[in-house]
């Protein structure tokens, strides 16, 4: 019984911090579109069995969402393939799709760095730079990071805007937050509040 009241107790403190960054993210300076035109595809679970819970047999809020089910293939500097999921690695995920041109992508990454460098050991990263190849190219968009200190950041590269699109990144900066168990908890264009950023962070590890 003590300890359903803790679970209980530790969910209720989770679902507070990230209600809150959603607001914060929300309400957060409005960022740039990727592109001209086009309409991004934000997840959704209408009518969707996620494969995460019918892999685990868990049972869970019908309206929750899963990366599985949305999974997108990213590339780093080099050219190699990975997959969100993988980037997860069965942990918390953070994914922020940011690009050069972007200044309030670029305004939050002094508090990103130091966010990763915080929990870098309990949360997975992902720094997605929206490398079109006209707007932004992997080239340059790496250079940057390395001559300004955030070669440090795990970053990767979304050539073909997949990623983007199905997450529906039509402006940055934007997050996305996961839960270790894959749960897609936020998804919101704007600059982070590192403090609601660190609170939400605590409260999923």
């Amino acid at each position: 019984m003590e300890q359903d009241e803790t679970v209980q107790s530790n969910r209720k403190g989770l679902l507070i911090a990230v209600i809150a960054l959603v607001v914060v993210l929300v309400g957060g300076l409005v960022g740039y579109r990727i592109l001209s035109g086009g309409e991004g595809a934000a997840p959704s679970n209408a009518g969707l069995t996620s494969s995460a819970q019918a892999s685990s047999g868990k049972v869970s809020d019908p309206d929750a969402i899963y990366l599985a089910d949305y999974d997108a293939r990213i590339y780093t500097a080099s050219g190699v393939d990975v997959l969100l999921t993988q980037v997860a690695d069965g942990k918390p995920l953070v994914m922020n799709f940011w690009a050069t041109w972007c200044p309030y992508c670029i305004r939050e990454m002094d508090d990103y760095k130091q966010i990763y460098e915080e929990y870098q050991d309990r949360v997975s990263f992902a720094f997605i730079d929206c490398a079109d190849g006209t707007r932004e190219k992997v080239a340059d968009a790496a250079a940057w990071l390395r001559d300004n200190g955030y070669d440090v950041l795990p970053a990767y590269y979304d050539t073909e805007l997949r990623a983007a699109y199905t997450f529906g990144a039509m402006q940055l900066p934007t997050t996305v937050v996961v839960a270790a168990d894959g749960e897609i908890l936020a998804i919101q264009a704007g600059a982070i509040d590192p403090a609601l950023m660190r609170s939400a962070l605590d409260s999923l590890i």
